[in-house]
């Protein structure tokens, strides 16, 4: 019975391991929305730029996780004056259909900081 136990225990351990790594894990600011605003937003929502706001601390973003995913997914932010049908630019403020997800997924999972070092 000790043996089968032990067994029963590490098939769980197992099991459980296995499941852990078949979960997509959720985005986190530190290691996949930081990148996206530094590329594309800092530019202008820094203190004193053009926007209404920064978006330079962790806590401004996750604040307002839910209106950032709601503006880029709508193609409102970042704002590219050029229309859809313009020809390619050199340097286009747009967002690609990953970056668009993540920030949604982020504001949809919670919105976590997660680990400012990897």
């Amino acid at each position: 019975n000790t043996v089968r136990s032990k067994w029963i225990a590490l098939s769980l351990v197992l099991t459980d391991g296995i499941a852990a790594l078949a979960q997509p894990k959720a985005p986190t600011y530190y290691q996949d929305i930081k990148p996206i605003l530094d590329k594309h937003c800092i530019g202008c929502h820094v203190t004193g730029g053009i926007a209404p706001f920064s978006l330079t601390s962790p806590q401004e973003v996750v604040k307002r996780a839910a209106v950032i995913a709601g503006v880029t997914s709508s193609n409102y932010m970042p704002p590219w004056p050029p229309g859809g049908d313009s020809p390619t630019f050199l340097n286009e403020r747009k967002l690609s259909a990953e970056e668009k997800a993540l920030l949604m997924a982020w504001a949809q999972t919670g919105a976590a900081l997660g680990s400012p070092t990897r």
